[in-house]
């Protein structure tokens, strides 16, 4: 039978011990998290562009039309837009098919384009992109998270209409 003697508790230096472990955990477990979070956003955006592009260039194939993927203000983070450019003159006119209306990409992604993609990506029925003038368009668009942290995703165009992808060292944008 026990005696009141061998009672079995932690002692304040065991309790304290185990406290201060427990933050040392959580403080390498925490900024990791976060940074995988932040990681994952950019991928996330970086693949709703690719597949908003992929499908501007498959339907302008498939409808032997030019379509825009416009992003309206020349800030790509806000969102942007796949439609069917009838006329060639690279805005969204009345009767001209919308394909698609991307939201606004998470906060703190930054997305922006070097100045032939600064605005917009038009495909033509071939498949290549090209300038609304009628110039061959190639360009980078860069994705990168606000905190810098994560590693730069960049989207590079050709002017045949391929789009790859590159991926940078973590930095400003």
């Amino acid at each position: 039978m026990p005696t009141l003697d061998s009672s079995r508790a932690f002692t304040l230096v065991e309790m304290l011990s185990s406290v201060a472990i427990t933050a040392l955990l959580l403080s390498v477990a925490v900024p990791s998290t976060v940074q995988f979070m932040h990681n994952q956003q950019l991928i996330s955006a970086s693949n709703a562009l690719v597949a908003s592009l992929a499908l501007a260039r498959s339907e302008s194939i498939k409808r032997r039309l030019p379509v825009l993927v416009d992003n309206g203000d020349g800030s790509w983070e806000s969102g942007w837009r796949v439609f069917v450019d009838l006329n060639s003159n690279g805005q969204p006119d009345e009767g001209e098919p919308a394909l698609l209306q991307a939201a606004a990409l998470t906060t703190g992604i930054i997305a922006k384009g070097n100045t032939p993609v600064r605005r917009y990506i038009r495909y033509t029925p071939s498949g290549s992109s090209q300038l609304i003038g009628g110039g061959f368009q190639a360009g980078t668009l860069t994705l990168c998270h606000a905190t810098g942290k994560q590693a730069i995703r960049r989207l590079v165009l050709s002017a045949s209409g391929r789009l790859r992808r590159a991926k940078g060292e973590p930095g400003p944008c």
